[in-house]
């Protein structure tokens, strides 16, 4: 195989329908010229991917069951208490130690979900700025690059997406600190660019996730926090972001020059924050009751997330204070004590060792976990038939769920981990995921057998992931144009890239190369 230099730009859930959308009415001219010249693909991720396992999959070429790179929080094994993801947690190489293997230099620019390693050589950094930042360490190699790239071009405004909210003069203060983010990345990229010697540099924008998340209800007209007043207030924030971060690319890619295979990929998308993760404790509370032969209560109840222990007491205490007050003790907090006190208001470990199944906390979707005999130390279900019927029958409930404003169902799509690995084992991976219907807010949902369950939507973000991905290949060669390509699947990707780059992958990738889907020769 041929050698090339490959440059790959990550966009961090930026939405692909947007760009296309704002491409083709002139904000966007990068991407416009881009869809028109180059050979690129959107694909939808299959169930079992989620926000926090995308860019595992993407980097090792593994699907979750084996990579085991989960959400923010997940269960320790043997237990039904909550720890942090990390690192250390996922399984399978790099597609850059290919790269490494093959005598190839490389440039690693705060790419998520990732450990700097200096066995690697080259140039690594994470931390600058990214939206997960909260299990990660700060890092780089060598180890003053991260601190004198900071030094010369300064820090990113925005350490921590979590300090900010939805009114207006906190989204104004987050807009700006974005677009100065943005610029100052953009230059930090282009000076690892043109000052480092390298065959593969990836680098990934975080900025397009962050902004997604608090300012999703500005773009949209229908959701139901969409306020003129406040857009003509903030202005097209979201939109901003979007241009700064299509003006960055245009610049990026120029300098790399156009012997080098430019690769630029989005890891999922954005859309409204329409889900059912505030009713789903109840559901599975109702369930659980009926599996065990009681009769749960229906019409008329309310299904509300019971609070358990530090739960319980923040929501009666910190919760009432003011707004502002509590933003200025959060922000005076030490990162690792604020995601401390996180876990715990959300672990409800004692609970969760009584029931047959107990949901697990997520963003936007949600996952059941079954108190499985001989796997949990506690187990309620036995393994085998009686596992198989729970599930069935949980899964089969949350296909006739509907929502009580629409009468349309719920759920859009369930993934079950026992239909690719014995459950037995999973370790700590949830045994069902769960992605609510984004095509309206989700108030309460009604079951036949369950009844109605309805409860306050609180949740400070207005947009939520959409597990949509793009991929685009820019080369002379690439021709221009969408592509259909069947069943295109993010484990594709890091063995697609180590052949567009005539470099020898290894054996443990699942996915296929698609090269010969965007690279014309």
């Amino acid at each position: 195989m041929a050698e090339r230099r490959l440059l790959v730009i990550g966009f961090d859930s930026m939405d692909v329908e947007l760009v296309r959308r704002w491409a083709s009415a002139g904000y966007l001219p990068t991407f416009r010229r881009l869809f028109e010249s180059s050979a690129w693909t959107q694909y939808v991720h299959p169930p079992e991917i989620t926000s926090g396992s995308v860019f595992p999959s993407l980097h090792t070429g593994l699907r979750p069951l084996r990579h085991d790179g989960q959400e923010y929080l997940r269960l320790r094994e043997g237990s039904y208490r909550l720890r942090h993801g990390s690192a250390a947690d996922i399984k399978g190489d790099p597609f850059w130690a290919w790269f490494v293997q093959a005598g190839r230099r490389i440039v690693l620019a705060d790419v998520p979900f990732t450990i700097p390693k200096p066995e690697y050589g080259g140039k690594q950094f994470l931390g600058w700025m990214v939206h997960d930042s909260w299990p990660w360490k700060t890092t780089s190699v060598p180890s003053g690059l991260l601190s004198g790239l900071s030094a010369q071009f300064g820090a990113h405004p925005v350490p921590h997406c979590y300090n900010y909210s939805t009114k207006s003069e906190s989204l104004l203060r987050f807009r700006s600190g974005l677009l100065t983010g943005i610029e100052r990345r953009t230059a930090i990229l282009k000076s690892l660019i043109t000052g480092s010697e390298w065959d593969l540099f990836y680098g990934v924008f975080s900025e397009a996730h962050c902004a997604g998340h608090l300012m999703w209800h500005l773009e949209d007209e229908t959701h139901p926090r969409h306020n003129r007043e406040q857009l003509a207030q903030v202005g097209h924030a979201l939109r901003d972001v979007y241009a700064a971060i299509d003006k960055a690319l245009g610049e990026l890619l120029a300098c790399a020059g156009t012997d080098t295979i430019g690769v630029v990929f989005f890891s999922q998308g954005m859309g409204p924050n329409y889900h059912g993760l505030h009713l789903f404790q109840e559901v599975v509370d109702r369930f659980n009751r009926r599996w065990g032969g009681e009769t749960p209560p229906t019409d008329g109840a309310t299904g509300q997330t019971r609070g358990a222990g530090l739960d319980a007491l923040w929501k009666a205490s910190v919760q009432k204070v003011p707004d502002l007050w509590r933003k200025r003790v959060r922000e005076r907090l030490p990162l690792s004590l604020r995601a401390w006190l996180y876990m715990r208001r959300l672990d409800h470990s004692r609970q969760w060792s009584r029931m047959l199944a107990f949901p697990l906390p997520n963003d936007g979707f949600s996952v059941l976990r079954v108190n499985l005999a001989g796997r949990d130390p506690k187990g309620r279900v036995r393994a085998g038939a009686e596992y198989t019927r729970l599930l069935d029958a949980f899964t089969a409930e949350l296909s006739q769920l509907t929502n009580v404003d629409t009468g349309r169902p719920a759920v859009e799509r369930i993934f079950r981990a026992d239909q690719q690995v014995d459950p037995m084992t999973m370790g700590s991976f949830p045994d069902l995921f769960v992605w609510w219907s984004k095509s309206n807010p989700i108030r309460g949902v009604r079951s036949s057998t369950l009844g109605v369950i309805s409860g306050d939507f609180t949740e400070v973000r207005t947009g939520e992931h959409v597990m949509q991905g793009m991929f685009l290949l820019s080369h002379p060669r690439a021709g221009g144009g969408q592509r259909t390509i069947p069943d295109m699947h993010v484990v594709d990707i890091p063995v697609t890239l180590c052949e567009l780059a005539g470099v020898p992958s290894g054996v443990q990738f699942e996915g296929v190369s698609r090269r010969s889907d965007f690279l014309n020769e």
